[in-house]
């Protein structure tokens, strides 16, 4: 007589599709924010290269308003025009505005921009835990150097 050992009938199939799906959801999230991170980044840069260039035709007088030329320069950067507002520019420094004309020895020409940045990739998160953008901001400082 044969005897006949019977296989248990549980195998493994569909355990690996089971762990990619536990794998999955994590790694997408870090991958998005891997995305979202360099995009911010990217337009911080662009930001500050704005900034500096206004700030820095204000002190040399090269006859256009600082904050137009920041915002020009801005407009210019594909990266930064995407998923942002408009930038706005300000003269936060007192006694010294659109130009050195008629400043004081020391003065500095100050240029600062802002930003609203909303993420390429959204969370699945709340928004408590996760913002849906983020504000940049980037200051410029020159010194007048005539009057």
């Amino acid at each position: 007589m044969r005897c006949r050992i019977e296989k248990d009938r549980r195998t493994d199939r569909g355990a690996s599709a089971v762990e990619f799906a536990l794998v999955v959801i994590p790694l997408l999230m870090i991958v998005a924010g891997i995305v979202n991170f360099g995009l911010v980044f990217a337009q911080q840069l662009a930001l500050d290269n704005a900034v500096r260039a206004g700030a820095r035709a204000g002190v040399v007088q090269t006859g256009k308003v600082p904050a137009t030329v920041a915002t020009d320069q801005w407009n210019s950067t594909a990266i930064a025009r995407s998923k942002t507002t408009t930038p706005v520019m300000s003269y936060p420094a007192p006694g010294v505005g659109a130009s050195c004309a008629g400043s004081t020895f020391g003065q500095s020409m100050v240029l600062q921009g802002t930003v609203t940045s909303n993420f390429i990739i959204p969370w699945p998160l709340p928004k408590s835990i996760v913002p849906k953008s983020v504000t940049l901001t980037s200051k410029a400082e020159f010194q007048c150097e005539y009057q």
